[in-house]
């Protein structure tokens, strides 16, 4: 017996441009490493992405998204209104532990946080829930140990943040009416902890505790150049998370770019942050808070070897526009 079967195009990292008319019905497989760095074969790879044609019975304009862990467990899954690595997640997304637990049920707007966002322990247990506006204003509703226990609700109480694999306490402080507040302390990492004043929602104190004296030659051009932890797709979305665009800048309809300027020392935290460029209105102080925010980086290196580095950072502000 004869099966027509009609052919499918995997399209492997080296095939990044096709045109599009393949693009509407063929299938995209991207091979990442954690830090989201494409990488030439499935073997070297963490996990993979996998961009499907529309589900046209749910939206004919959203590509189906699907992430898989090496082991080939469902990691990610969502809708994109793009259908390459500069993904515009749409609607509902979620991201699950390689256990096969979820992780996180959030939301997107045109590529943006929007809505609930809830969150949970490898053990299957309530982390926390967030509210994400389209402004970029986060809002800290509810948080629990991974025991059980609530510490945090109704925007009040205790708030703790986790590495990226649970292993350990980033940072710990007070939440009130949803916000930041009061002292937060956490650990960046074996030689540098920090200290973060907080007024309602606003960074009022920021100290490095280093436990080494930062010394050595500060460069301004590196073998390999800093970079956020994650790359530069995952530093977009901490500022898309971020960044809360300033009331007075908003009522004036002041947008522009600030220029953030920093040093990135050799264990990658981030010292004397400055603006070298602002557009004022409130703009300026909101990005170096960001940017602060974002500590640590990978340090540069040079021949070989961690190295500071004075680096810089663009930030857009950009008011959206509507009939």
């Amino acid at each position: 017996m004869n099966l027509n079967l009609k052919p499918i195009f995997i399209f492997i990292v080296s095939l990044l441009i096709f045109n599009e008319a393949s693009a509407q019905k063929d299938t995209a497989v991207y091979y990442l490493n954690n830090a989201g760095k494409v990488v030439s074969t499935k073997d070297s790879a963490d996990f993979f992405l996998l961009i499907l044609p529309p589900d046209t019975s749910v939206d004919k304009s959203l590509f189906v998204v699907k992430e898989y862990y090496h082991n080939g467990k469902i990691r990610l899954m969502g809708n994109s209104a793009t259908n390459n690595l500069d993904l515009k997640f749409q609607g509902p997304m979620l991201t699950f532990f390689p256990n096969g637990h979820r992780k996180r049920i959030s939301n997107y707007e045109k590529g943006t946080p929007f809505g609930d966002e809830t969150e949970y322990y490898p053990n299957g247990k309530l982390y926390n829930i967030k509210n994400y506006s389209l402004a970029g204003n986060v809002i800290l509703t509810q948080c629990s140990d991974s025991a059980g226990s609530v510490l945090a609700k109704q925007g009040q109480g205790k708030w703790i943040i986790y590495d990226e694999n649970f292993k350990e306490i980033y940072a710990e402080g007070s939440i009130y009416k949803g916000l930041y507040d009061g002292a937060w302390k956490g650990k960046i990492n074996d030689s540098v902890d920090f200290e973060r004043e907080f007024n309602q929602g606003k960074l009022i104190s920021n100290k490095t505790l280093y436990k080494y004296k930062p010394n050595g030659e500060i460069f301004t051009k590196v073998d390999v150049v800093p970079e956020f932890a994650g790359g530069i797709e995952q530093f977009y979305r901490f500022l898309a998370r971020t960044i809360r665009y300033p009331a007075v800048a908003r009522e004036n309809g002041v947008q522009g770019r600030v220029i953030v300027q920093f040093i990135v020392e050799k264990d990658g935290t981030l010292n004397d942050v400055k603006i070298a460029k602002g557009i004022g209105s409130g703009c300026d102080e909101e990005a170096k808070r960001v940017i602060e925010l974002s500590s640590p980086w990978l340090p540069g290196l040079q021949n070989g070897k961690p190295a500071r580095v004075t680096y810089s950072v663009p930030i857009s502000f950009t008011l959206a526009t509507g009939k």
